[in-house]
């Protein structure tokens, strides 16, 4: 302040030295128009003119600079006198809060002199607009008093016998104009329904969290940005914050009262007051910001409703609170299944499809799918003890393992291709514990691919398929009982083409023209006694078949998995397709016939 005064006394110095310098109408400069750059701007002649408090109150706001722009502005200047009935002197200015909004509301864009004023609203710096009633000379319930058309090199001044109050915003404007709200402002901006209430006509009573509570929030529930929780579950929280109809001020607040929120009436915050005012578990830490439409609590952690309370520290919550993982929550959900996976008291691994896990199954919507169909599809991705990534069965030198889950089992390989189930579901992120997956009652592993459950054998796969020559051959060599009993089987599958090609080769038209011996050595030699996944073959292993023992040889170049057989004169058979899971084996399917011998 001793800084202020020493330049108001400068500058007033420097006024005495040009007489007639102020309260002067803008003379012509030497281009006969316009203002010298020494004509006072509006700073200037408010401090010549005894506006101190108006102008300790723009020094200590920051505005000066702003208000010795160009312009040109019209300022509506409270004396003195109009500050200190309002409370605000000089010497206080810097304990007004929103100065900054009251001054600007007495600012509006362009030089208005009296005569040009005309009754109805002017929108001021402030964003809102202030009355004026031209017959009274009035602007809201201030009176226009002398001197006005104080002229300055930048605008003009009308002197006021009130300080204009402004409106109070609504919640949602205080919200924005707030930094340390700004996350609040932003998450709600998504919610057109919240907006409108929020910025609108009626009570409310909100509990704001700042940026650090929804920082923490984001911590606690694994994620590293608000965009990446599901809008419905942040809509939930935001309602939870609210209460509608009611603007309870700090006063209105007492130990253990309860009450109903936006969310629903069986969703309410729970007041606690021991020294600090707590909601649920958040502490306020300003109160009573008052709004056009209620009232603004801000709080240092963000309240959490009861249901995505009980999901939080559950092998649920990294799917709940994520939207890649959006499919599988609805079908949890739709599954009733639920309450199940956030039993406290068990003990789960979760293997969890994203999105495009669901969608490399084929499964893009759940429209049309019962949740009686889900629950045997969930269940599979559910063992019911915990296991880490380092308690994971290793399989090299030897096939996928069957690990049980809550319905039935599937087969997991562990070796140098990586970690995979069923042989097409790569495990992406595997969870150990202590880590950020590790949860109250499990752990949870992210996989590429939704698991189904098998529910034909390797007989009704091909049928489904169409393979119906390969089901002709079998038949003709009566194989289809021996590959429907309990096997396990992998069953390399040839097309119809593909057997149709040999046929021709042969010079046969069908099964019934080859050798009995020979057609029944040829089909086992498609199949292993024993479930071969993709995820188990490298290159080079050797297959050994129920062909009398008879091998082939596998080779895996660039990805490409071709079969080398026994008959140099046919080309070798490429895998086209893998890991179609049976009850009792896996079928991959071939684009040539495995010849066991030149035939």
């Amino acid at each position: 302040m001793k800084m202020f005064n020493s330049y108001l006394k400068l500058v007033l110095a420097g006024m005495l030295l040009v007489p007639g310098l102020l309260l002067t109408s803008c003379g012509d400069d030497d281009d006969g128009g316009g203002v010298t750059p020494d004509e006072p701007n509006i700073v200037d002649v408010a401090v010549a003119n005894g506006y101190n408090t108006l102008a300790a109150a723009l020094t200590e706001a920051d505005l000066v600079d702003d208000l010795e722009a160009t312009g040109p502005f019209t300022v509506f200047a409270p004396t003195d006198e109009a500050f200190a009935a309002a409370g605000i002197t000089a010497s206080n200015v810097g304990d007004v809060e929103n100065l900054e909004a009251i001054l600007l509301y007495h600012v509006v864009s362009g030089r208005i002199v009296s005569s040009d004023l005309s009754s109805g609203e002017v929108e001021t710096l402030n964003g809102a607009s202030v009355t004026i009633d031209a017959a009274e000379l009035m602007v809201d319930e201030a009176d226009i008093v002398d001197p006005y058309d104080v002229e300055a090199s930048n605008g003009v001044i009308h002197t006021i016998n009130a300080v204009l109050m402004p409106p109070a915003p609504t919640i949602l404007a205080t919200a924005q104009a707030n930094s340390n709200l700004s996350m609040l402002a932003s998450v709600l901006s998504n919610y057109p329904d919240l907006v409108t209430m929020l910025d609108g006509e009626g009570t409310y009573t909100v509990f704001a969290p700042t940026n650090d509570a929804f920082e923490s929030l984001l911590e606690v529930i694994g994620q590293d940005n608000i965009d990446n929780v599901p809008e419905d579950v942040i809509k939930r929280i935001l309602q939870y914050h609210v209460i509608a109809n009611s603007a309870l001020m700090s006063a209105d607040l007492t130990d253990g009262q309860m009450a109903a929120t936006a969310l629903s009436d069986e969703d309410m915050i729970t007041v606690s007051i021991d020294g600090d005012v707590m909601i649920n578990n958040a502490t306020v830490t300003m109160a009573d910001i008052e709004a056009s439409n209620g009232v603004v609590h801000v709080i240092d952690a963000v309240l959490v409703p009861e249901m995505e309370m009980s999901i939080v520290n559950t092998i649920v919550e990294p799917a709940y609170f994520n939207n890649d993982f959006s499919v599988l929550t609805a079908a949890v959900v739709k599954a009733g299944l639920l309450e199940t996976l956030i039993d406290s008291e068990a003990n789960f691994t979760l293997f969890a499809p994203d999105n495009d896990a669901f969608e490399a199954a084929g499964i893009t919507s759940l429209d049309g799918i019962s949740g009686e169909d889900l629950v045997p599809i969930l269940q599979y991705h559910v063992l019911g003890s915990e296991v880490f990534a380092e308690d994971l069965p290793v399989t090299t030198d030897m096939f996928a393992t069957s690990v049980a889950t809550l319905n039935g089992d599937f087969y997991l390989t562990n070796n140098v291709n990586g970690v995979f189930i069923n042989g097409n579901s790569r495990v992406t992120m595997a969870a150990s514990a202590d880590g950020p997956m590790d949860y109250d009652n499990g752990t949870v592993h992210v996989i590429s691919r939704t698991l189904m459950p098998a529910t034909m054998d390797v007989v009704g796969i091909a049928n489904a398929a169409g393979f119906t020559d390969l089901a002709a051959a079998l038949t003709e060599a009566g194989l289809v009982g021996d590959l429907q009993s309990d096997g396990p089987f992998t069953v390399f599958a040839p097309t119809n083409e593909a057997i149709q090609a040999l046929y021709t080769a042969l010079n046969v038209s069908g099964p019934e023209e080859v050798d009995d011996e020979t057609l029944t050595m040829v089909l086992l030699y498609h199949v292993i006694g024993d479930r071969v996944f993709s995820s188990d073959l490298t290159d080079g292993f050797e297959a050994t078949t129920l062909a009398e023992g008879a091998s082939f040889t596998i080779d895996i170049t660039d990805g490409t998995v071709t079969l080398q057989d026994n008959d140099p004169d046919f080309a070798d058979p490429v895998v086209s397709s893998t890991d179609q899971l049976g009850t009792n084996g896996v079928v991959h399917v071939i684009d040539a016939v495995l010849l066991p011998a030149d035939l």
